[in-house]
């Protein structure tokens, strides 16, 4: 296993950190795609519900997107003219904190739609209930108003979540959730499922893993794609952050896969785990590792000729890709290996001719 190109992980980070790191970069994927693929004509709502996370940084996250934001004004794709930051947090006093802060920024006024800062949740709840295209960043077991915008965003076509949180977040909500509970609602039967698994089950990676994939699978039967990258501590074989994103848009879903591939531990043959301070020893617990390989992939596009054959090397990433961990590189690695074993040639797009080095935009003609 190689370990990231991009270090951040490699130093222990905490919660606020991660999300300066991230979040104006995920926000800038979702806000692009909705723009891009839907139309809209009303602002997306960026909605941050861990607003009060990183008052006490130095710098902002939300400040920092609301200067791409402003940064943005009359380009090709005018974020200023087409978000809106609200800003919300449990933490009350956090939240003051953050206002205050943000007020001491003179870009703000050039901003088409400030900021909104609200302190109420039912006021959150009125604008949900507007049903505005949106974005959203949120623990979805802090609170039930984090909870209740998870479900209501994923059966929405018009909205993608990014979620942050510690696996005891989710394991105290699931313990505690009563059987008339949103939480009991939505899990349904893999509540029980869940707490039974636990019960019998003494490994605590495999305990984690359980746990994960029932709410990857439980977003997934509501249309969503799903990414998740594990973030473990880095002097211990632990997990400290999942990051979750749930979206319909299969585009956004393979940006945020290529943002983080920078971030994770890679397998010998290429393939990203997701992860970041991952352990030989845990592949136990990764399965995709041994799911996920090249070898694997040359299999698969090779039963899978007539869907692929004379499809771009990039058409057959965006096509097959996801759901999976394999990112552009490893169909150009695999295709490679079909092309050494005369299962496939290549065509030039432009003049027709075969060719020997492929690019992305080559087309992949299967062998009769």
């Amino acid at each position: 296993m190689t370990t990231a190109t991009n270090n951040f992980f490699k130093t222990e980070r905490t919660a606020s950190e991660i999300k300066l790191e991230l979040l104006p970069r995920v926000f800038e994927i979702f806000v692009t795609s909705l723009l891009l693929e839907s139309k809209a004509t009303a602002p997306v709502l960026c909605l941050d519900l861990l607003a009060g996370m990183d008052g006490h940084e130095p710098t902002l996250a939300t400040v920092q997107w609301l200067r791409q934001v402003y940064s943005s004004t009359n380009s090709r794709l005018d974020l200023n003219q087409g978000t809106q930051v609200v800003l919300y947090d449990a933490d009350k006093s956090a939240l003051a904190e953050l206002q205050e802060r943000i007020k001491q920024h003179p870009f703000l006024q050039e901003l088409q739609h400030p900021p909104v800062v609200l302190h109420d949740e039912a006021l959150l709840q009125e604008l949900l209930e507007a049903g505005p295209h949106l974005v959203g960043f949120l623990n979805p077991f802090k609170d039930s108003c984090s909870l209740e915008m998870l479900f209501r965003a994923a059966m929405d076509e018009q909205a993608d979540l990014f979620m942050f949180f510690p696996l005891e977040d989710m394991r105290i909500a699931l313990k505690k959730a009563k059987p008339d509970s949103p939480l009991s609602e939505h899990f349904g039967d893999r509540l029980t499922q869940i707490k039974e698994f636990q019960k019998k089950t003494k490994n605590t990676d495999r305990r984690e893993e359980f746990l994960l994939d029932n709410f990857d699978s439980l977003l997934k039967e509501k249309g969503c794609h799903v990414f998740r990258f594990r973030v473990n501590h880095s002097d211990k074989a632990q997990s400290s952050y999942y990051l979750v994103s749930a979206t319909k848009s299969a585009i956004a879903h393979l940006r945020l896969k290529e943002l983080m591939q920078a971030y994770s531990d890679v397998q010998e043959d290429g393939v990203p785990l997701f992860g970041a301070n991952l352990k030989m020893q845990q592949t136990s617990l990764f399965h995709e590792h041994y799911k996920y390989s090249i070898s694997n992939l040359v299999q698969e596009l090779l039963q899978k000729a007539s869907m692929y054959n004379n499809m771009a090397l990039q058409q057959v990433y965006e096509k097959h890709s996801i759901g999976t961990h394999y990112i552009l590189e490893n169909y150009k690695l695999a295709y490679e290996r079909l092309l050494r074993q005369g299962k496939v040639h290549f065509i030039n797009p432009k003049t027709g001719q075969t060719i020997t080095k492929p690019t992305y935009t080559s087309k992949v003609r299967y062998s009769s």
